[in-house]
């Protein structure tokens, strides 16, 4: 698999260069590049299977890169120190990536998606990462399914219902969308947006679509949807407190 790598850190090159020949031998790095203007013209050159792509460069950073790009032949393993808003980007689109410094492990992992034909990239997919990245404002979703991405406007979105290693996203139209994600997974993507609230170890709601609450232990929340949702007892102080309730 040839591969180029794109980060204008040179030690960063080295370390990953480094990390794929122990580890990853099946990837051969063809060419480097250090800002956003050679990597592309080391794509164009090169034609490689796989790109690993800085996030955060001087003058032409990698997402504003991918920009100029109509073809994407290759996959994308973008590699970036911690950005909270550049992560949740890529991983609300379903993309891979690896925070540096890089470990070997996800390396692997990574590498064998790419191999498993899981990791891609498309138009559609940049344009929703760079709304996101630059506004720092989540208010679409890509969600992840056999046959392609779902995008899902997060207003429309009631509750999350997890059920061991999948999870229901249920939508005000009464839509169903399965994925095969940990109510975690969906917990995370959704961590930024101050609407959504896990109110037990099965489901996460949204507070706009919160019609009732009856008093328990910790009591029940009936959704706009008609659902009756337990709440844990170690979630109703703060429940109540997001409602100004006593």
């Amino acid at each position: 698999m040839n591969a180029i790598i794109i980060d204008d850190e040179k030690h960063c090159i080295t370390t990953l260069v480094w990390t794929l020949k122990e580890y990853c031998p099946e990837v051969v790095i063809c060419g480097t590049a250090q800002n956003g203007e050679e990597g592309l013209e080391l794509i164009k050159k090169l034609k490689p299977e796989l790109v690993f792509l800085d996030v955060e460069m001087p003058m032409l950073n990698g997402l504003d890169m991918l920009q100029r790009i109509d073809d994407f032949f290759f996959k994308v393993i973008f590699t970036t120190a911690y950005d909270k808003y550049a992560i949740k980007a890529i991983k609300l689109n379903a993309l891979d990536y690896l925070l540096k410094p890089i470990d070997k492990d996800e390396l692997i992992v990574a590498i064998q998606k790419v191999k498993d034909e899981a990791t891609a990239i498309s138009p559609g997919q940049l344009e929703n990462l760079q709304s996101i990245s630059k506004t720092k404002v989540v208010d679409k979703i890509a969600l992840s399914l056999s046959t392609g991405l779902q995008f899902i406007n997060l207003k429309d979105l009631i509750r999350v219902e997890g059920d061991g290693n999948y999870c229901n996203f249920i939508l005000f139209d009464n839509r169903k969308i399965l994925l095969s994600k940990k109510l975690g997974d969906a917990e995370e993507l959704l961590a930024d947006n101050s609407d959504f609230f896990r109110v037990h170890k099965s489901h996460i709601i949204n507070l706009k679509y919160v019609e009732r609450y009856i008093r328990g232990e910790g009591g029940e929340i009936i959704m706009f949807d008609g659902a009756n949702i337990a709440l844990s007892r170690t979630k109703k102080e703060e429940f109540l407190e997001l409602f100004n309730k006593l």
